[in-house]
């Protein structure tokens, strides 16, 4: 719907890199639950690195200012 090639060897390397991207938040959740005392600080702890991973990870893009 916004022109992407569709080509197999892409659609390859998106389910590569969604596959690859939920493994490493939920084995880095269950790391976080593993190295704490109890899931609810896990959880805490836990959502302020998804925070900072969704930050950086330019999903987040700013809108050009307009002058």
């Amino acid at each position: 719907m916004i022109g992407y090639e569709w080509t197999a060897v892409k659609f390859f390397w998106y389910l590569f890199f969604t596959f690859f991207s939920m493994l490493y938040f939920t084995l880095y959740g269950m790391m976080t639950v593993a190295v704490t005392p109890n899931y609810r600080l896990a959880s805490i702890f836990s959502s302020s690195f998804y925070a900072i991973w969704g930050l950086f990870s330019g999903f987040y893009m700013p809108h050009p200012m307009v002058l």
